[in-house]
């Protein structure tokens, strides 16, 4: 740093300590040039040479503010690691110790208040950009603290979420610290900070939401029987694979949320393949009579895949937690399944379908003979639902066109103007 630069450093920073120290006097009479030049042990030739104008000072101090000096993500990892190992790998005391090594810097009062006038004064993409950086530096601490665990997010948690929590949290301190600094000790944040990391942070393997480890606040009150049950039940099971996916959804969770007793739930729909085809199977015999109206009237081949996969990608965005659920059922349904279970492929067989169809198509020379009827159903019906499931901000009809024009069309022609 040049002593141009440094004696500029000293304004600025005489500057913030006015404001931090002072705030009545400087609302009252502004923040005057001679009373910095003061605090500096400067004098006013010399401010000037520095700042040709005032605003120009002002402009240096705001930018001041919110500059930061955070260490490197790759020196917090190397911090929490050697805290991790000096404690024989327990998140517990490391993250006690980290408490204590990093308290002073949390409740130091010029960092503080500092911290403040960068709120009042600091340019919005300034200060976003700052919290950016700490989210990240909250997640590297996380990934160095957990590397050596089966640790993730319990949902809706992400490492994003969990940076920008964390902050918060420490952004409460550091200002109840200012006003109140009894209150605050490096053990209370030690503790926050543990404690919100075991409600979010699943090292079970189980994949676990925050709903199973936070029992809810309000005392349970019976609810009375719905009048229809499977309706309830169906109702359920939507929110449930909606918030837990299909594997960490259990019948009797959804027995307990549509107030309908386990045992009636399991006569009604005796395993969650059943819920499933009680879902969906109304959607997918209207989808197939649709098809068959369409053959009946005479309306092209073409025109007819085109209309199913319309149909198709409305279905899977008007039943996205079911057709979720559903992908995810018939990947492991193929492997088969024990004597007695739904057999989800053969129930909802949506392929089965518009394979008819393909099948006149290749009779009557209007579609390509590339493959069976049965292949060519399976390969088109699966290709919209993956484009469906991957592509959630498209619109139906904008994924149903996309895979119209590929397949039926290819690469090398003009897009079709029907869907």
């Amino acid at each position: 740093m040049t002593e141009h630069d440094a004696l500029a450093s000293q304004f600025v920073e005489a500057g913030i300590s006015l404001l931090a120290e002072r705030p009545r006097e400087v609302l009252l009479r502004g923040l005057r040039s001679e009373d910095v030049v003061h605090r500096a042990g400067a004098s006013q030739a010399t401010f000037f040479r520095r700042f040709t104008t005032k605003s120009d000072f002002v402009d240096a101090l705001v930018s001041r503010l919110t500059e930061s000096g955070w260490p490197t993500a790759e020196a917090v990892r190397d911090a929490v690691r050697l805290s991790r190992r000096t404690h024989a790998e327990a998140v517990n005391p490391a993250v006690v110790s980290l408490a204590a090594d990093t308290f002073n810097v949390l409740v130091n009062d010029a960092l503080s208040a500092k911290t403040v006038l960068a709120q009042a004064f600091g340019s919005k993409r300034a200060l976003k950009a700052d919290y950016g950086r700490r989210d990240e530096l909250v997640v590297a601490a996380y990934e160095a603290l957990f590397e050596q665990a089966d640790a993730t997010m319990r949902r809706p948690f992400t490492v994003r979420t969990l940076g920008m929590t964390v902050n918060a949290m420490l952004d409460g301190f550091r200002l109840r610290s200012r006003v109140d600094p009894a209150a605050v000790s490096a053990a209370g944040v030690a503790d926050a900070v543990l404690a919100f990391l075991g409600a979010v942070v699943d090292t079970s393997g189980r994949h676990q939401h925050l709903d199973d480890v936070v029992a809810p606040v309000e005392p349970v009150v019976a609810r009375p029987r719905p009048r229809d049950p499977r309706a309830a039940i169906i109702d359920a099971a939507r929110i449930e694979f909606g918030k837990r996916g299909y594997f960490m959804t259990r019948i009797d969770d959804i027995a307990d949320d549509a107030a309908v007793p386990r045992a009636t739930v399991k006569k009604l729909f005796p395993t969650k393949q059943h819920i499933l085809v009680g879902a969906l199977q109304a959607r997918v015999d209207l989808l197939r009579e649709t098809v068959a109206d369409d053959l009946l009237i005479g309306t092209d081949e073409v025109t007819i895949i085109e209309n199913f996969l319309l149909r198709c990608a409305r279905l899977a965005a008007h039943e996205i937690e079911f057709m979720d659920a559903m992908l995810v059922a018939v990947a492991h349904d193929t492997y088969g399944e024990p004597d007695g279970l739904l057999s989800i492929k053969q129930k909802l067989n949506i392929p089965s379908i518009i394979g008819p169809v393909i099948q006149q198509g290749q009779d009557s020379g209007t579609l390509a003979l590339i493959g069976s009827p049965v292949d060519l159903a399976a390969g088109i019906t699966n290709t919209l639902l993956m484009r469906c499931f991957t592509r959630r901000n498209n619109t139906p009809e904008d994924n149903a066109k996309f895979i119209a024009d590929l397949l039926l069309r290819g690469l090398g022609g003009q897009p079709h103007q029907s869907i």
